[in-house]
């Protein structure tokens, strides 16, 4: 069971070995049953999973070595329709004696595997959750409704774009249309959602979604849980979908004759860069909101390295904590050290940092403490400055489109404040270190992104290492991707490179700025802020779209 959802996160051995600080070879003993983990080790791989407290119920049967490669037992035989529906696989299970059931699962070419689901597990979660998702893989949301269930093709449009999202119908539904899990990430562990759809007309620049039913509305919308009401718009054979957060959407129904109605900015149409934003703030948001009282007790613990000049922390020094929390953590330490030693430096540095994808960069859009950082280092510096970033070709094209909309923003936050961004693709410089360098003379390591531990900062003048910080620094500014004279050029062949339309770019940028982004998402966690994310949209919609 662990492999299975293991795989179904898209993580390999070595990145489950990394959100659990254990070694390569544990979780090869774990997963082939030799040596199975004891009830500590399996709470840390339930969370680094987001299996919702799965793999804990099932220790006892874990730990006796029953599951944990996959196997079910014997008398697990029953097999169900590849076409059988989630009501179907539930009352099978329901029905059957064994302790598994096998539920098929076809495959991108066309094969057709068995999934084994422990018929405990399936039952325990409930009517509303689909037999694929419970063993935590991609399964089509069209594939498990009917169009009566999808009425307004929600489902099967969603599915079809984002194809890591999850979507199920709760029954009974208490309100609910859909619930939706967020894909989680390297550090992200994926976020839950609720949702109601209705049909929506567009007016001008606003979406105005019709609610035939007031009390269930406003009984979905008074629940703390993060929610979205989703517009339906359906013109000409094609349906476009319009997503509001439940906060923002509790104040605002009103009535137009028999019907209530939402009304919200079309600018909050589902497409590439909102469902980029819902991801990233979502799953941020909830994590940072999970461990908010621990993380605020293990930073106060953590204080005293802030002394020193040079530190390297472990993940250990913060184990009761999830992944996120501690990125935010390095994160919020590396800025202030490298605040600190700015001053010291006898003239204006290099910068280098580490992110390559929209999980890492969407960092610089979200924390709280980002967005002040970058402003506050454009100060003490008191002129323009470099920044470089390693992204090698392969991973722009393993990057899902929304990700790398996500990248392309964090860089347009740095150039909107006078940093001039510059990029290579060459994978030889993937494990330098986030660093800041006065040339030839001393170094500031800062990193966070990607390390062995939570951070690693120092200060030195060690010949060695600020020799090649500076020939890293150096090479890239001499053969950046992304060389122009104005900020305008740059980002357009930082768009080029990650794939993204320009013009669509400063398009959907200016019309997501004109409200800002806290209508579409809003954040509970005081960590997190959309302050970068909509200075971002504004930079960008104020480019010039042709050249």
């Amino acid at each position: 069971m662990i492999r299975e959802l293991r795989e179904a996160r898209g993580l390999s051995m070595r990145d489950l070995a990394a959100k659990t600080y254990v070694s390569h070879s544990k979780v090869q003993r774990w997963e082939n049953g030799s040596r199975p983990p004891n009830r500590d080790e399996v709470e840390l791989i339930d969370r680094a999973l987001a299996a919702g407290g799965l793999l804990i119920e099932m220790w006892p049967e874990i730990s006796e070595g029953v599951i944990g490669s996959g196997h079910v037992s014997d008398q697990a035989s029953h097999v169900s329709d590849t076409s059988s529906s989630l009501a179907t696989a539930l009352s099978q299970a329901a029905a059957s004696d064994s302790e598994g059931i096998f539920v098929p699962r076809r495959l991108d070419d066309g094969t057709v595997v068995l999934v084994a689901l422990d018929r405990r597990a399936l039952l325990r979660a409930g009517v509303g959750i689909s037999a694929a998702a419970m063993a935590g893989l991609p399964a089509p949301a069209a594939a498990l409704v009917s169009p009566t269930e999808d009425p307004f093709g929600f489902a099967r449009t969603a599915s079809e774009r984002w194809p890591g999202l999850r979507l199920s119908r709760p029954v009974p539904d208490f309100g609910v249309d859909w619930q939706a899990l967020l894909p989680g990430g390297r550090s992200m562990l994926g976020s839950q959602l609720t949702m109601q759809v209705h049909p929506a007309r567009i007016e001008g620049s606003r979406v105005v979604v019709s609610i035939p039913d007031q009390r269930r509305a406003e009984e979905f919308l008074a629940r703390p849980h993060r929610s979205l009401v989703i517009g339906a718009v359906s013109a000409e054979g094609v349906s476009r979908f319009y997503a509001i957060d439940g906060r923002a959407a509790r104040g605002k129904l009103s009535r137009n004759g028999g019907v209530y109605e939402v009304t919200a900015p079309a600018a909050y149409e589902l497409d590439d860069l909102t469902y980029g934003i819902l991801w990233a703030v979502s799953n941020y948001d909830d994590a940072l909101q999970a461990d908010d009282q621990a993380l605020s007790e293990t930073r106060s613990d953590l204080k005293a390295y802030e002394r020193l000049s040079s530190s390297a922390v472990s993940r250990e020094a913060a184990p009761g904590l999830n992944g996120v929390a501690h990125m935010w953590l390095g994160s919020d330490f590396c800025a202030r050290h490298i605040l600190k030693a700015l001053p010291e430096l006898a003239e204006v540095p290099a910068f280098w940092t580490r992110e390559q994808r929209g999980e890492e960069a969407s960092a610089w859009l979200i924390f709280d403490h980002k967005y002040p950082y970058l402003r506050e280092t454009t100060k003490a510096l008191g002129s323009t400055s470099t920044r470089a970033f390693c992204i090698p070709e392969e991973v722009v094209r393993s990057s899902p489109r929304y990700e790398r909309i996500l990248l392309f923003l964090a860089v347009a936050l740095m150039e909107s404040l006078g940093i001039h961004a510059q990029f290579t693709s060459d994978a030889a410089y993937e494990t330098v270190e986030g660093f800041v360098v006065a040339p030839d003379k001393e170094a500031v390591i800062a990193n966070w992104v990607r390390g062995d531990g939570m951070w690693h900062v120092d200060v030195t003048a060690r010949a060695s290492v600020v020799r090649e910080f500076t020939i890293a620094a150096r090479d890239v500014d001499a053969d950046s991707l992304t060389a122009a004279p104005t900020p305008a050029g740059r980002l357009r062949a930082l768009a080029q490179y990650l794939d993204l339309p320009w013009s669509w770019l400063i398009q959907r940028c200016g019309q997501l700025s004109r409200y800002g982004s806290s209508g579409l998402v809003q954040s509970r966690s005081r960590l997190v802020s959309a302050a970068g994310i909509d200075a971002a949209c504004a930079y960008v919609a104020s480019l010039p779209a042709n050249h």
